[in-house]
């Protein structure tokens, strides 16, 4: 049997008819106004040919001589006229990411050495950075960003430049998925490169001794019955956090720290705010899942609330092996960090833990939240094509590299399963500067504190809607401009 790791180390818009045909469209009824309901768009024309000087493709490599828009991988493209290339990153990818420094390394040998640029600019940095690059005109080519803390609102203010035009080959490809990719999708326009090895998934890692011990199904075992469900998860928490010694202090819990409670809505695709194409929102408060969701969000707090220390604040050690089950997303590179034994430091010996998907309402296969990150094109860009090429070596770089690590450390059910879940993704929008004037949050200090779950859609549900709509109309007024 093939040792196993926690997952969560490697680990809508919906499209109806409506007022507008394009993102800049000026509404065919010419209304000012658009309510909180969904506003459609239609496939965008094809990309033009937005080469900019010192930095095309060479007509040996390119595949778009002539302004075509047939355009070659990005990985095939054999000489840059303009090989140098600057990325703007959180760190110095030397000594931290064995990834993206494979990358580098694969770029320059191809294109020449000393080509890439790396400039640090430090956590949550990126913003500042690109503000003074922009003011200075000294933009990188290529930057990383978090999507669950600037998307869309850097494509809105015209920070990031569309990407389309070049990921038409690679668009689908096991470097450049879909699912991953649509994440960080505006307007019909891709805007971030990214992939399934790249974004975190959020999933639930589980300790079966645990399960095994008290005579449960693991929730391993629930999942492939459709059983997996909110109702089973707050019983299993339940009944999992123990004092076990009798010392009336929690040792054990059924749920360990640091979980986002949004994600189990994510999951249920339950989400009172939903973007719905052009740049529009849409209020859900009136979904009847949202009710339920608020209850959850009650029922798990109220668990996890049964362990106070000496001062009277909440607090939880329950890591895999003190916990039956633990939800996070880890990058992939601890994945990897481990000691001479195959042993995790959190985990204990890893065939003793598994994954499952985050449990639904209902029981049904879960949509996926991820931490979107990846590498997007700043508007200004001097070099935004080898900015590309050098994304793309990244990307491929970490599906590799990911995949490599699948077959040392999971099974083969477990890779099909990690797949299955990200083909089917959705990005954290819960950053209440996402969207000018719109607050994702409402209601979840509540259900923490206990209020009735009808009580906060009664007070929110009409808030919710008037922000909605006023965005709405903002977007309008200003594509009418």
């Amino acid at each position: 049997m093939k040792k196993k790791a926690l997952l969560s180390t490697v680990l809508v818009a919906a499209m109806v008819t409506g007022m507008l045909t394009g993102c800049g469209d000026t509404p065919a009824n010419n209304d000012s106004s658009v309510s909180d309901q969904p506003v459609s768009s239609q496939p965008s024309e094809q990309p033009s040919d937005s080469s900019e000087e010192g930095s095309e493709v060479s007509d040996a490599g390119s595949g778009n001589e002539g302004g075509s828009a047939d355009w070659t991988s990005l990985l095939e493209i054999d000489t840059l006229e303009n090989p140098n290339v600057v990325l703007d990153h959180y760190w110095n990818p030397d000594g931290r990411d064995s990834f993206e420094m494979a990358a580098i390394q694969r770029y320059e040998e191809k294109y020449g050495a000393g080509t890439v640029t790396v400039n640090t600019i430090g956590w949550n940095g990126g913003i500042t950075a690109l503000q003074s690059e922009l003011a200075s005109n000294e933009v990188c080519d290529l930057i990383f960003t978090e999507g669950n803390a600037c998307f869309p609102s850097y494509a809105t203010k015209n920070y990031f430049q569309p990407i389309t035009q070049y990921i038409q080959k690679d668009l689908g490809s096991d470097f450049m998925d879909q699912a991953s990719m649509d994440n960080f999708k505006y307007c019909d326009e891709y805007y971030v490169f990214t992939n399934s090895a790249r974004t975190k998934p959020y999933l639930v890692a589980y300790y079966i001794p645990m399960f095994k011990d008290n005579g449960l199904e693991t929730p391993g075992e629930l999942y492939a019955k459709g059983e997996w469900t909110w109702d089973k998860f707050i019983e299993y928490c339940d009944l999992l956090t123990q004092d076990t010694d009798g010392d009336g202090k929690i040792d054990q819990w059924g749920l360990g720290p640091r979980y986002k409670l949004q994600n189990f809505a994510y999951a249920s695709n339950i989400i009172g705010i939903q973007e719905v194409g052009n740049g529009f929102l849409q209020s859900n408060w009136d979904d009847e899942n949202l009710l339920k969701y608020f209850e959850f969000v009650t029922n798990l707090e109220n668990i996890q609330a049964r362990a106070i220390n000496d001062e009277g604040n909440v607090y939880n050690d329950g890591w895999l092996g003190i916990g039956a089950m633990y939800i996070e997303a880890i990058n992939q590179e601890q994945l990897a960090n481990r000691d001479a034994e195959n042993n995790n430091a959190i985990l204990g010996k890893n065939e003793d833990v598994s994954f499952v998907p985050l449990p639904t309402v209902d029981g049904s296969m879960a949509t996926t939240p991820v931490w979107d990150n990846g590498y997007a094109i700043p508007n200004g860009a001097r070099n935004p094509l080898a900015g590309a090429v050098l994304a793309a070596m990244i990307l491929d770089e970490y599906a590799k590299g990911l995949k490599a690590e699948q077959e040392l450390y999971m099974t083969a059910e477990e890779v099909q399963l990690y797949y299955d879940c990200m083909s089917n993704t959705i990005p954290q929008r819960k950053n209440n500067d996402l969207y000018e004037g719109v607050t994702q949050d409402y209601g979840e200090a509540e259900a923490k504190e206990g209020t009735p779950a009808a009580t906060i859609i009664d007070t929110y549900r009409n808030v919710v809607k008037n922000e909605v709509q006023s965005y709405n109309d903002k977007l309008v007024e200003k594509m009418n401009k």
